[in-house]
This record gives C-alpha cells, sequence and structure tokens, in this order.
C-alpha cells in the first residue's frame, strides 16, 4: 500500500459471487496444501459441467461429490510450491492449462490463467 497508495476500486469475494464470476465450491471439501478449494470461476465451472454429468446418472452422487473427484484427481499433477506462505496471489499450475490462486476468503480459487 505504501509503494501504490489506496487501490482506486476493490472487487471483493461477496461481490464476485452475486455477480457470477466466482463459483462457492467449498462443498467439494478439497484441499491442497491443507487449504480448502473454495472458488472457481464460473468459465471454468461451465466448462467442467459436460463432465460431471456422467457422475450424476447414478443418483447417488451430488455434483459436489463429482467435482471433487476430478478437482482430486487433477490435483495429483499439481507443479510449484508457494512457499506456503498463505499469502492472496500465490499461484500453482495444475496441468495441462489451470491455476490454484490463493484468495482473501481464506482458500484456493481454480481458474484459467487468463481468468486472472
Amino acid at each position: 500500500m505504501e509503494d501504490f497508495g489506496e487501490p482506486i476500486s476493490v472487487y471483493s469475494d461477496d461481490q464476485a459471487l452475486e455477480d457470477g464470476v466466482l463459483v462457492d465450491i467449498t462443498a467439494t471439501r478439497v484441499q491442497y496444501q491443507g487449504v480448502p478449494i473454495n472458488r472457481m470461476t464460473r468459465t471454468l465451472w461451465e466448462d467442467f459441467q459436460p463432465f460431471l454429468a456422467p457422475y450424476l446418472v447414478d443418483g447417488k452422487t451430488t455434483e459436489a461429490q463429482a467435482l471433487g473427484n476430478i478437482l482430486k484427481t487433477k490435483l495429483a499433477y499439481a507443479k510449484g510450491d508457494p512457499g506456503n506462505t498463505g499469502e492472496v496471489g500465490d499461484i500453482v499450475t495444475v496441468p495441462p492449462r489451470l491455476w490454484l490462486v490463493r484468495n482473501e476468503v481464506g482458500g484456493w480459487t481454480v481458474m484459467y490463467p487468463e481468468d486472472y
């Protein structure tokens, strides 16, 4: 803040959820480095929808469980260690082209790099 002064505007997590830019995925109960993955960008959420459908046909699996299963598989290939600083903005790469970014609500947001 000292070097740059006060922000001109701030886009809060609450605003992003209300606007639909972010989706709350806390219900997946997925974590990375002991920190919950609790947000996903709307663009990625919509791109994941066709992959969730096959999990949901049995009527026993919830959307959150299906998304959680997919995310856990992807996280096995995560690269990079932000040093566990816990700083908002820390980034971890999840191949082939996803990022986990530390967010302001104590978790990670999964997104495409271009959504940053």
